[in-house]
């Protein structure tokens, strides 16, 4: 087994396993119908998020030919809260498969980060522990 201070990823492979179960349903879903099944539920008024303006543009030309009322918008996944920058929507807001897929590799990535994160600041190795033990230890004397 690696160590985990070495490699910089959990001990278990936990991350690497996250990510390829996401890219292993990535690939498998395509073409699949996921697209036509999400058209075939919108209803006028309805929102829909993407990850880019081309697959974006697509689908508006794809409701317009069906004469629906749907607002496409892009909203990156690295900010969403850019969402609720906008009103409601005035039926559902739903997320694009492509926006959903990224959302989780990003999560994935993010939730490794602050493993490794926590796994440095709070392991017994390296200068950033032993300058917070010794501040630490300064405070304690302070309050003695």
């Amino acid at each position: 087994m690696t160590d985990p201070r070495k490699t910089g990823t959990d001990e278990f492979g936990i991350e690497q396993h996250m990510k390829t179960m996401v890219q292993i349903y990535s690939q498998t879903a395509r073409a699949t119908g996921r697209t036509n099944q999400m058209l075939a539920k919108l209803k006028d008024g309805d929102r829909v998020v993407f990850l880019c303006e081309k697959e974006r543009d697509r689908i508006n030309r794809l409701l317009k030919a069906r004469k629906l009322d749907v607002l496409c918008i892009v909203i990156p996944t690295t900010n969403p809260m850019r969402l609720c920058e906008r009103p409601p929507s005035i039926g559902r807001t739903i997320f694009d498969h492509s926006w959903v897929e990224k959302y989780y590799q990003q999560s994935i990535n993010t939730a490794a980060e602050a493993i490794d994160y926590f796994q440095t600041q709070t392991s017994g190795h390296g200068n950033a522990h032993h300058e917070t033990h010794e501040e630490a230890q300064l405070i304690w004397r302070k309050q003695s």
